[in-house]
Protein backbone atom coordinates (compact mmCIF):
# COMPACT_ATOMS: atom_id res chain seq x y z
CA UNK A 1 0.00 0.00 0.00
CA UNK A 2 1.40 3.48 -1.14
CA UNK A 3 2.12 5.55 1.68
CA UNK A 4 0.27 9.25 1.14
CA UNK A 5 2.23 10.89 4.20
CA UNK A 6 6.35 11.44 4.61
CA UNK A 7 8.31 12.27 7.96
CA UNK A 8 12.02 13.44 6.49
CA UNK A 9 14.20 13.02 9.65
CA UNK A 10 17.04 15.46 8.84
CA UNK A 11 20.43 15.54 11.06
CA UNK A 12 23.76 16.99 10.31
CA UNK A 13 25.10 13.99 8.69
CA UNK A 14 28.42 11.40 9.76
CA UNK A 15 31.15 10.57 7.10
CA UNK A 16 30.42 7.09 5.47
CA UNK A 17 33.51 5.38 7.35
CA UNK A 18 36.03 6.62 9.91
CA UNK A 19 39.21 6.55 7.21
CA UNK A 20 40.73 10.00 6.24
CA UNK A 21 39.09 9.98 2.86
CA UNK A 22 35.77 9.64 3.76
CA UNK A 23 36.27 11.79 6.55
CA UNK A 24 37.84 14.73 3.81
CA UNK A 25 34.84 14.26 1.31
CA UNK A 26 32.34 14.62 4.75
CA UNK A 27 34.58 17.95 5.77
CA UNK A 28 34.46 18.98 1.93
CA UNK A 29 30.72 19.21 1.37
CA UNK A 30 29.88 20.64 5.26
CA UNK A 31 32.24 23.60 5.28
CA UNK A 32 31.32 24.30 1.24
CA UNK A 33 27.71 25.19 2.78
CA UNK A 34 27.47 28.92 2.99
CA UNK A 35 25.68 28.65 6.01
CA UNK A 36 28.53 26.91 7.59
CA UNK A 37 30.93 29.13 6.29
CA UNK A 38 29.16 32.13 5.26
CA UNK A 39 32.11 33.87 2.67
CA UNK A 40 32.16 34.16 -1.37
CA UNK A 41 32.23 31.22 -2.94
CA UNK A 42 35.19 31.27 -4.80
CA UNK A 43 37.43 32.40 -1.41
CA UNK A 44 35.36 29.35 0.48
CA UNK A 45 36.80 26.73 -2.17
CA UNK A 46 40.05 27.92 -1.94
CA UNK A 47 40.02 27.94 1.99
CA UNK A 48 38.36 24.70 2.37
CA UNK A 49 39.93 22.48 -0.08
CA UNK A 50 43.46 24.19 -0.27
CA UNK A 51 44.03 25.32 3.85
CA UNK A 52 40.86 23.32 5.88
CA UNK A 53 40.63 20.08 4.62
CA UNK A 54 43.47 18.74 4.13
CA UNK A 55 44.75 19.66 7.91
CA UNK A 56 41.35 18.65 9.93
CA UNK A 57 40.74 15.30 7.73
CA UNK A 58 43.33 13.32 9.65
CA UNK A 59 42.63 14.92 12.66
CA UNK A 60 38.64 14.40 12.57
CA UNK A 61 39.70 10.68 11.31
CA UNK A 62 41.07 9.75 14.66
CA UNK A 63 38.64 11.32 16.62
CA UNK A 64 35.67 9.42 14.53
CA UNK A 65 37.70 6.36 15.05
CA UNK A 66 37.50 6.34 18.77
CA UNK A 67 33.53 6.38 19.25
CA UNK A 68 32.56 3.91 15.98
CA UNK A 69 31.23 0.84 16.78
CA UNK A 70 30.65 -2.50 14.83
CA UNK A 71 27.60 -0.98 13.39
CA UNK A 72 29.14 2.37 12.04
CA UNK A 73 28.98 5.94 13.40
CA UNK A 74 26.41 6.19 16.46
CA UNK A 75 25.00 9.04 14.77
CA UNK A 76 23.94 6.50 11.90
CA UNK A 77 23.09 4.15 14.53
CA UNK A 78 20.91 5.87 16.65
CA UNK A 79 19.23 7.63 13.60
CA UNK A 80 18.42 4.43 11.78
CA UNK A 81 16.71 2.98 15.35
CA UNK A 82 14.88 6.72 15.79
CA UNK A 83 13.35 5.68 11.82
CA UNK A 84 12.56 2.17 12.43
CA UNK A 85 10.68 3.07 15.96
CA UNK A 86 8.75 6.04 14.39
CA UNK A 87 7.64 3.98 11.54
CA UNK A 88 6.40 1.55 13.80
CA UNK A 89 4.79 4.26 15.87
CA UNK A 90 2.81 6.05 12.71
CA UNK A 91 1.93 3.34 10.72
CA UNK A 92 1.91 2.13 7.42
CA UNK A 93 0.30 5.24 6.26
CA UNK A 94 3.45 7.37 6.83
CA UNK A 95 7.03 6.65 5.18
CA UNK A 96 9.45 7.76 7.51
CA UNK A 97 12.86 8.74 5.99
CA UNK A 98 16.67 9.87 6.81
CA UNK A 99 18.15 12.34 5.03
CA UNK A 100 21.55 13.67 6.28
CA UNK A 101 22.40 17.30 5.46
CA UNK A 102 25.96 16.50 4.47
CA UNK A 103 26.85 12.63 3.27
CA UNK A 104 24.97 9.87 3.64
CA UNK A 105 21.99 9.06 3.10
CA UNK A 106 21.17 12.51 1.16
CA UNK A 107 18.10 14.70 1.84
CA UNK A 108 17.84 13.82 -2.31
CA UNK A 109 17.98 10.52 -2.13
CA UNK A 110 15.11 10.44 1.15
CA UNK A 111 12.48 12.54 -1.42
CA UNK A 112 13.04 9.86 -4.19
CA UNK A 113 12.43 7.40 -2.18
CA UNK A 114 9.15 9.79 -1.03
CA UNK A 115 8.08 10.16 -4.94
CA UNK A 116 8.22 6.72 -5.51
CA UNK A 117 6.46 5.44 -2.90
CA UNK A 118 3.73 7.72 -4.23
CA UNK A 119 3.87 10.15 -0.96
CA UNK A 120 1.77 13.83 -1.65
CA UNK A 121 3.05 15.59 2.02
CA UNK A 122 6.48 15.63 3.71
CA UNK A 123 7.04 16.99 7.50
CA UNK A 124 10.13 18.09 7.19
CA UNK A 125 11.87 17.69 10.84
CA UNK A 126 15.18 18.93 11.35
CA UNK A 127 16.71 17.36 14.43
CA UNK A 128 18.14 20.74 16.18
CA UNK A 129 15.51 21.37 19.08
CA UNK A 130 16.78 25.10 18.80
CA UNK A 131 16.88 27.18 15.86
CA UNK A 132 19.94 28.20 14.20
CA UNK A 133 20.31 28.89 10.03
CA UNK A 134 23.49 27.27 10.10
CA UNK A 135 21.68 24.07 10.61
CA UNK A 136 17.95 24.39 10.55
CA UNK A 137 17.95 26.58 7.90
CA UNK A 138 20.32 25.09 6.01
CA UNK A 139 18.62 21.77 5.74
CA UNK A 140 15.17 23.42 4.54
CA UNK A 141 17.45 25.36 1.55
CA UNK A 142 18.69 21.63 0.95
CA UNK A 143 15.28 20.43 0.54
CA UNK A 144 13.75 23.10 -1.44
CA UNK A 145 16.80 23.08 -3.62
CA UNK A 146 16.28 19.32 -4.12
CA UNK A 147 12.71 19.89 -5.06
CA UNK A 148 13.45 22.18 -7.83
CA UNK A 149 16.06 19.65 -9.26
CA UNK A 150 13.58 16.77 -9.42
CA UNK A 151 10.34 19.00 -9.98
CA UNK A 152 8.69 17.67 -6.64
CA UNK A 153 5.44 19.09 -5.61
CA UNK A 154 5.58 17.46 -2.04
CA UNK A 155 3.10 19.62 0.15
CA UNK A 156 5.96 20.42 2.89
CA UNK A 157 4.94 21.04 6.29
CA UNK A 158 8.18 22.78 8.00
CA UNK A 159 9.69 22.11 11.82
CA UNK A 160 11.52 25.24 12.87
CA UNK A 161 12.31 23.88 16.23
CA UNK A 162 11.14 21.81 18.81
CA UNK A 163 13.13 23.25 22.33
CA UNK A 164 9.89 23.46 24.32
CA UNK A 165 8.05 20.36 23.48
CA UNK A 166 7.23 18.61 26.27
CA UNK A 167 7.66 14.97 25.02
CA UNK A 168 11.41 16.27 23.56
CA UNK A 169 11.89 17.51 27.16
CA UNK A 170 10.21 14.77 29.16
CA UNK A 171 12.65 12.34 27.05
CA UNK A 172 15.42 14.44 27.69
CA UNK A 173 15.19 14.32 31.48
CA UNK A 174 14.30 10.36 31.88
CA UNK A 175 17.47 9.94 29.85
CA UNK A 176 18.94 12.01 32.69
CA UNK A 177 16.90 9.94 35.58
CA UNK A 178 17.19 6.19 34.04
CA UNK A 179 21.34 6.42 33.76
CA UNK A 180 21.49 8.61 36.89
CA UNK A 181 19.74 6.19 38.91
CA UNK A 182 21.67 5.43 41.95
CA UNK A 183 24.89 8.21 41.57
CA UNK A 184 25.63 11.07 43.50
CA UNK A 185 25.33 14.00 41.54
CA UNK A 186 26.48 17.31 42.91
CA UNK A 187 25.82 19.30 39.98
CA UNK A 188 24.16 19.68 36.61
CA UNK A 189 26.06 21.08 33.44
CA UNK A 190 23.88 21.15 30.26
CA UNK A 191 25.91 21.81 27.06
CA UNK A 192 24.87 22.87 23.58
CA UNK A 193 26.64 23.19 20.23
CA UNK A 194 28.68 26.79 20.45
CA UNK A 195 27.92 29.63 17.67
CA UNK A 196 30.01 32.49 16.48
CA UNK A 197 28.38 35.41 18.70
CA UNK A 198 28.30 37.68 15.26
CA UNK A 199 25.69 34.77 14.32
CA UNK A 200 23.96 35.25 17.75
CA UNK A 201 24.09 38.85 17.64
CA UNK A 202 22.06 38.55 14.14
CA UNK A 203 19.18 37.10 16.06
CA UNK A 204 16.23 38.47 17.34
CA UNK A 205 17.02 38.87 20.81
CA UNK A 206 13.92 37.36 22.53
CA UNK A 207 14.56 34.51 20.02
CA UNK A 208 18.30 33.85 20.13
CA UNK A 209 19.61 30.49 19.60
CA UNK A 210 21.41 31.13 23.42
CA UNK A 211 18.44 32.49 25.01
CA UNK A 212 16.55 29.14 23.31
CA UNK A 213 19.18 27.00 24.85
CA UNK A 214 18.84 28.68 28.44
CA UNK A 215 15.44 28.24 28.56
CA UNK A 216 15.96 24.28 27.15
CA UNK A 217 17.78 23.92 30.11
CA UNK A 218 15.37 26.01 32.56
CA UNK A 219 12.66 23.16 31.42
CA UNK A 220 14.64 20.11 31.80
CA UNK A 221 16.03 21.38 35.27
CA UNK A 222 12.17 22.09 35.89
CA UNK A 223 11.49 18.64 34.72
CA UNK A 224 14.46 17.20 36.77
CA UNK A 225 12.95 18.87 39.93
CA UNK A 226 16.50 20.99 40.16
CA UNK A 227 16.60 24.31 42.35
CA UNK A 228 18.57 27.22 40.33
CA UNK A 229 21.98 26.54 41.57
CA UNK A 230 22.00 22.93 40.79
CA UNK A 231 22.82 23.45 37.04
CA UNK A 232 24.60 25.88 34.57
CA UNK A 233 24.73 25.94 30.79
CA UNK A 234 27.95 25.95 28.66
CA UNK A 235 28.46 25.78 24.57
CA UNK A 236 31.05 23.84 23.22
CA UNK A 237 32.91 22.79 19.75
CA UNK A 238 34.16 26.24 19.02
CA UNK A 239 36.93 26.69 16.34
CA UNK A 240 39.29 29.41 14.91
CA UNK A 241 39.50 33.01 16.60
CA UNK A 242 36.35 34.29 16.52
CA UNK A 243 34.01 34.67 19.56
CA UNK A 244 31.84 32.12 20.42
CA UNK A 245 28.99 32.29 22.55
CA UNK A 246 29.73 31.88 26.19
CA UNK A 247 30.74 30.34 28.45
CA UNK A 248 32.87 27.87 27.26
CA UNK A 249 32.09 24.27 27.91
CA UNK A 250 35.90 23.03 27.73
CA UNK A 251 36.18 26.49 29.97
CA UNK A 252 33.65 25.53 32.41
CA UNK A 253 34.71 22.09 33.07
CA UNK A 254 38.31 23.20 34.10
CA UNK A 255 36.63 25.41 36.77
CA UNK A 256 33.88 23.40 38.54
CA UNK A 257 35.75 21.39 40.45
CA UNK A 258 37.45 24.52 42.02
CA UNK A 259 34.02 26.14 43.05
CA UNK A 260 33.72 22.14 45.05
CA UNK A 261 32.09 20.62 42.55
CA UNK A 262 33.13 16.91 42.38
CA UNK A 263 30.30 14.79 40.95
CA UNK A 264 29.07 16.09 37.43
CA UNK A 265 26.45 15.04 35.50
CA UNK A 266 26.44 16.60 31.65
CA UNK A 267 23.63 16.75 29.04
CA UNK A 268 23.72 17.69 25.92
CA UNK A 269 20.58 18.73 24.97
CA UNK A 270 20.91 20.50 21.42
CA UNK A 271 21.46 16.88 19.82
CA UNK A 272 18.95 14.11 19.70
CA UNK A 273 21.41 11.43 18.50
CA UNK A 274 24.84 10.81 20.57
CA UNK A 275 27.83 11.56 18.25
CA UNK A 276 31.30 12.96 17.79
CA UNK A 277 30.42 16.01 19.81
CA UNK A 278 28.70 13.91 22.36
CA UNK A 279 30.52 10.74 22.85
CA UNK A 280 34.14 12.03 21.73
CA UNK A 281 34.48 16.25 22.69
CA UNK A 282 32.27 15.46 25.70
CA UNK A 283 32.50 12.23 26.88
CA UNK A 284 36.00 11.65 26.41
CA UNK A 285 38.02 14.81 26.09
CA UNK A 286 35.42 16.73 28.45
CA UNK A 287 35.85 14.24 31.20
CA UNK A 288 39.51 14.24 30.89
CA UNK A 289 39.22 17.88 31.72
CA UNK A 290 37.20 17.56 34.57
CA UNK A 291 38.88 15.13 36.68
CA UNK A 292 42.15 16.58 35.86
CA UNK A 293 40.99 19.45 37.30
CA UNK A 294 39.76 17.79 40.36
CA UNK A 295 36.41 16.15 39.95
CA UNK A 296 35.87 12.91 41.29
CA UNK A 297 32.61 11.49 39.34
CA UNK A 298 31.72 12.45 35.86
CA UNK A 299 28.63 11.23 34.24
CA UNK A 300 27.51 11.79 30.68
CA UNK A 301 24.00 11.61 29.89
CA UNK A 302 22.97 9.57 26.60
CA UNK A 303 21.33 11.80 23.93
CA UNK A 304 17.24 10.74 23.26
CA UNK A 305 18.98 8.67 20.61
CA UNK A 306 16.66 6.08 19.51
CA UNK A 307 13.37 6.98 20.99
CA UNK A 308 10.04 7.95 18.93
CA UNK A 309 7.46 9.18 21.09
CA UNK A 310 8.56 12.72 20.97
CA UNK A 311 9.01 12.57 17.06
CA UNK A 312 5.45 11.23 16.98
CA UNK A 313 4.57 14.27 18.97
CA UNK A 314 6.18 16.56 16.93
CA UNK A 315 4.64 15.25 13.95
CA UNK A 316 1.06 15.17 15.36
CA UNK A 317 1.62 18.94 16.50
CA UNK A 318 2.58 19.90 12.25
CA UNK A 319 -0.71 18.22 11.88
CA UNK A 320 -2.84 20.19 14.02
CA UNK A 321 -0.98 23.49 13.11
CA UNK A 322 -2.02 23.08 9.36
CA UNK A 323 -5.43 22.53 9.60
Amino acid sequence: MASTKGVLLINIGTPDSPETKDVAVYLREFLMDGEILPIPAFFRWILVHIGIVWRRAPVSAKKYQSIWTSQGSPLMVHSLAAKKNLQAELGDDYAVEIGMRYGNPSIESALLQFKNRGVKEVFILPLYPQYCRATTESSFKKVDEMMQKHGLTFHLHKLQSFWSNHQFIQAVADEAKKSLQGKKVDYYLMTYHGLPESQNSKMDPMDSYKLRCQDTSKLVAEALGLGPHQWSVSFQSRVGVETWIKPYTDEELKALPGRGIKNLAVLCPSFVADCLETVEEIGMEGKETFLHAGGENYYLVPCVNGRADYLKSLVRELESTEK
